[in-house]
């Protein structure tokens, strides 16, 4: 007869084998025997160690396939998506369920997000890039447009109101402003030049080629000049991890101008909008273009001394309620611009602000280009993005483009482009770098993504109420759609190329760890966590 083990004589009430007592069994405080708890620990373990074990043998053979980790954080994503779109439901109704149109605007983001992410997973592929082109193949062959309801253009439209002070106010918080302030003449004349040329390029050939009216030329300049760091500065990073261009530290020269670059875009852009459509007398948009920089100035001094004043600097809540100062603000500034007609001075507030209070926070011990706001904002801009370029890649408008018009569409994008990148390089070497680590450099003046998409619809949303001729409409769509064409085009290639002639142009040196030039950041908690932005540069030799 088969003699009952252990658990089935403590469950029946019996006592256990006496020959077991000391093997896995121990007594408690009432002197009886239970099973010990190190046997279960041990099972734990030898169960953590097998599981584990097993997930690092599928990592090795399919390196890419996603994480017990990368799982469990989907999984939470999910449960929080459906738990919003369920309470949504209540709130708003049809307007949520298929067919309604933000049901619709959800789903379009969100399929471009899970697209985005996956291609990035097995390739190299920057995820603005898929996103853009999930929104242009969904306005291809999807048989609804989106865009047409009302109450979904509406939130289109205010959502880009909202990009810009998330991008504006992200960036100033992770420049090196040590390094802009020993090397201006560098950073400025990289920031500003190219985009000089380029904007008078872009408005010649679009004249040249497409017969736009010098007032177009320049408003579609204005935009297609800005360059996008977000593509470029984190495989510059990760170049530089492993000794590439540490020498003439490029990571900071191209994040940093890259930057600058972006906020006089912002700048300009919004004095020449402003300029060309704002209904006034010209001595009135003279007066405001002319102005607009230094009322902005002016006014982001003053919001960013108001964040470093309140609250306490010690205070728990202080980076989430300078979060909300700074976001708030950028708010505010952008509405109140657009309404006046100072479209100038939003931009220039919002960067300038976040900039002034960083400074500041510096001097009180948070570290100046990785800080906890700036971890606030890159949160955000991961919530944002896929909305930004999914929705402005269906903004396309493809039946209204012939092949011949695509290529001349494309001829100016290109022939303004080699201006540009001539110009960035001859700036590079009359600033002292090398020959190849100049043509590097212009190489990652090619991207164009993030002002390019925010600004996609600003040339239909701007026409005047009155006077607006056909040919102004027709080139308000083209316009759009040059845009979205040189956004997949020049992330793709730029992407590519800066990854390709790296290793070509660039001279490898000894790489210099994050243990040797990080200086810690005072946050008020009891752990030091260093940051996950790759915008920090904490590889960077400083």
């Amino acid at each position: 007869m088969d003699v009952p083990d252990d658990m089935t004589r403590i469950t029946n009430g019996s006592p256990p084998n006496p020959n077991n007592w000391g093997k896995g069994y121990e007594r408690n405080d009432n002197n009886d025997l239970t099973p010990s708890s190190r046997k279960s620990l041990r099972f734990e373990e030898r169960f953590v160690k097998t599981h584990h074990g097993e997930e690092k043998i599928m990592q090795r053979w399919c390196p890419n396939l996603p994480t017990t980790s990368d799982l469990k954080q989907y999984i939470a994503v999910i449960i929080c998506c459906l738990c919003i779109w369920a309470t949504s439901w209540f709130v708003l109704g049809n307007l949520v369920v298929p067919g309604g149109c933000v049901f619709n605007i959800s789903a379009l983001v969100t399929l471009g997000y899970v697209v985005s992410h996956t291609v990035e997973r097995y390739t190299t592929l920057n995820p603005v890039i898929t996103q853009t082109l999930v929104g242009v193949l969904c306005k291809m062959f999807i048989p609804i447009n989106i865009l047409e309801d009302k109450k979904a253009d509406l939130i289109d439209y205010h959502l880009r109101r909202v990009y810009p002070v998330i991008i504006l106010t992200k960036g100033p918080l992770t420049w090196n402003w040590n390094y802009i302030r020993h090397n201006p003449v560098k950073v400025f004349s990289l920031a500003t030049l190219p985009w000089i040329v380029e904007c008078l390029s872009t408005a010649f050939f679009s004249f040249i080629y497409l017969d736009f009216p010098w007032y177009w030329g320049i408003h579609l300049g204005a935009i297609l000049s800005s360059v996008s760091p977000a593509i470029v500065v984190p495989i510059v990073i990760a170049l530089n991890t492993k000794g590439l261009g540490t020498k003439s530290k490029l990571a900071l020269l191209v994040g940093n101008a890259g930057g600058l670059d972006t906020a006089f875009t912002e700048g300009m852009f919004g004095v020449i909008n402003s300029a060309i459509f704002y209904e006034s007398t010209p001595v009135l948009r003279i007066i405001k273009a002319f102005t607009a920089i230094f009322f902005g100035v002016a006014l982001g001094v003053a919001w960013g001394v108001l964040a470093d004043i309140f609250p306490d600097h010690d205070d728990t809540h202080a980076p989430a309620i300078r979060s909300l100062h700074l976001f708030a603000g950028g708010i505010l500034f952008t509405y109140a611009g657009g309404y006046f007609g100072w479209g100038g001075i939003s931009g220039v507030a919002i960067m300038v602000s976040a900039g002034a209070a960083a400074t500041r926070w510096a001097q009180r011990g948070w570290a100046l280009n990785n800080n906890p706001v700036s971890e606030i904002y890159t949160t955000l801009w991961v919530i944002f993005e896929s909305m930004l370029f999914t929705l402005s890649g269906y903004f396309i408008e493809v039946s209204d483009v012939s092949a011949a018009e695509f290529g001349l569409m494309v001829a100016c994008i290109f022939s303004a482009l080699v201006f540009r990148l001539l110009t960035a390089f001859l700036v590079a070497l009359a600033n002292s770098l090398p020959v190849k680590e100049s043509i590097f450099v212009a190489i990652t003046w090619i991207p164009k993504a993030i002002v390019e998409a925010c600004l996609v619809r600003v040339a239909s949303d701007s026409l005047w109420k009155n006077d607006t001729t056909d040919k102004d409409r027709k080139i308000a769509i083209q316009h759009s759609n040059m845009i979205i064409i040189a956004i997949i085009i020049t992330s793709t290639i730029g992407s590519i190329l800066t990854r390709i002639m790296a290793p070509i142009l660039l001279s490898s040196y000894p790489r210099v760890g994050p243990e040797a030039i990080s200086t810690k950041p005072n946050i008020p908690s009891k752990e030091k966590r260093p940051s996950p932005c790759l915008d920090a540069f904490q590889y960077i030799d400083t």
